[in-house]
């Protein structure tokens, strides 16, 4: 079996490819197309060009043999008959040869030759025979030149059919391509918030007709899924801030009631810190389950770093034996375009999980410019934390939803984010 040849492995030919597949869908077709007449062109001419040379050269060969074997004949029956000279065909005896060019005399015979003698181009026949050798010449420079208009007309011909190709190759392949891009710019035109939108009647007869009508059957299940999930947010809304709101009111009632009793002021406070980061959970939830911004960000300001402050005395009332330390480099204001729940789940999700995760007793918080760092001691999983995954964690029993919400928040607000691992622990960096 022959063995198989990759012509992926030679340098030209991979590197014409990879050329080749960054064209457009059109430009590929066009070009096929083009190439495809070029070398079906440039072979017939080839073709027809070598056939009707070799059948001159057997014309000229028999003629030529026939003219020397009418001389003989006629020597036989006059020894002295005059060879034929004539413009164009001469012939030559052994007797004769100091009127023949020394590359002419020395051809070797049985063969016919094609020389330039003296500014003319000749076809030469050189024969052996009863009356010793005989040589013939056939002046062939007309034809010579008559050949090299012909193979310019062929070339322009050519050259002209190629072109006439090219551009029915463009004109087919805009056509071929229309649909595909017309399908391409409606989809483009879709905006994610309209719902019911179709596409199969606009490209009815046409071939990409199956393909509109499985957008169709797909954009009609997605109507399906957001409407439901448009439909629990609405009823989660009502459902969670009620009783959130409930027990606010509750909490605030019993304030006023144990101020005299340290123990029980401080449950409550721990309740109320609870009621808040619910409250804060489920705003983060419900905003971000909607497709577009809802918040007028020329409007609503919030301040990181009164809302990291917050946090971090939060946590150091429940954080047990963890130290958490803050350093703001500024007292300033860090105002960003965004609600205070939106940036409290972001900051109160990052110090938690150090807390609950870290290794070490000590948890530090950063404050410099617009960048909020909180580091750790510990380690994060190995691979890319600076594209984590949609659920990531830094426990290995933890569903990593706090850092989900975390990356999407950061996502919306086009803020960024990034989780590393140090020389002294895991940080997290998030940059306003």
């Amino acid at each position: 079996m022959a063995p198989v040849i990759d012509l992926q492995r030679i340098p030209f030919v991979r590197r014409l490819s990879a050329k080749f597949a960054a064209l457009s869908l059109r430009n590929r077709i066009a070009g096929t197309m083009i190439a495809l007449v070029a070398i079906a062109g440039t072979v017939l001419s080839a073709w027809a060009y070598l056939a009707d040379e070799r059948l001159k050269r057997t014309i000229t060969f028999d003629l030529l043999s026939e003219e020397l074997t009418h001389f003989e004949h006629r020597m036989r029956i006059d020894r002295g008959a005059d060879p034929l000279r004539s413009a164009r065909l001469s012939i030559y005896r052994s007797s004769d040869l100091a009127e023949l060019p020394r590359h002419i005399a020395m051809l070797r015979p049985g063969a016919m030759h094609r020389v330039r003698s003296e500014g003319r181009l000749l076809d030469v026949l050189v024969r052996d025979g009863d009356f010793g050798r005989l040589y013939i010449t056939y002046d062939v420079t007309t034809h010579a030149r008559q050949e090299v208009i012909a193979i310019l007309v062929l070339a322009l011909g050519v050259t002209a059919i190629v072109i006439l190709a090219g551009l029915a190759a463009a004109a087919i392949s805009r056509r071929l391509v229309e649909p595909v891009t017309a399908l391409a710019d409606r989809l483009t035109q879709i905006d994610p918030g309209e719902r019911h939108v179709r596409v199969g009647a606009q490209f009815a007869g046409n071939e990409l007709e199956p393909i509109a009508r499985s957008i169709d059957t797909f954009m009609e299940r997605l109507d399906g899924f957001v409407e439901r999930e448009q439909s629990f947010t609405a009823t989660a809304s009502h459902e969670l801030r009620t009783p959130l709101a409930v027990m606010r009111g509750a909490v605030e009632l019993l304030e006023g009631q144990a101020a005299d009793r340290p123990a029980a002021a401080k449950a409550l406070a721990r309740i109320q810190r609870a009621v808040r980061d619910m409250s804060e959970f489920t705003e983060a939830l419900l905003a971000l389950s909607r497709e577009q911004l809802t918040d007028n960000t020329s409007e609503v300001r919030c301040d990181v770093n009164a809302v990291l402050a917050r946090i971090v005395e939060d946590q150091r009332s429940v954080g047990g034996e963890r130290r958490i330390l803050l350093e703001m480099e500024s007292q300033e204001a860090l105002n960003v375009a965004a609600p205070e729940s939106m940036v409290a789940m972001t900051i109160g999700n990052l110090v938690r999980n150090a807390v609950q995760h870290g290794t070490g007793q000590e948890v530090r918080c950063e404050s410099r410019g617009r960048e909020l760092t909180v580091s750790n001691s510990g380690a994060l999983p190995s691979g890319d934390m600076s594209n984590p995954p949609k659920r990531f964690t830094t426990h290995p029993s933890g569903h990593g939803m706090g850092l989900y919400l975390v990356r999407r928040i950061c996502e919306r607000y086009g803020w960024s984010i990034r989780l590393e691992n140090t020389a002294i622990g895991v940080k997290a960096t998030v940059v306003f």
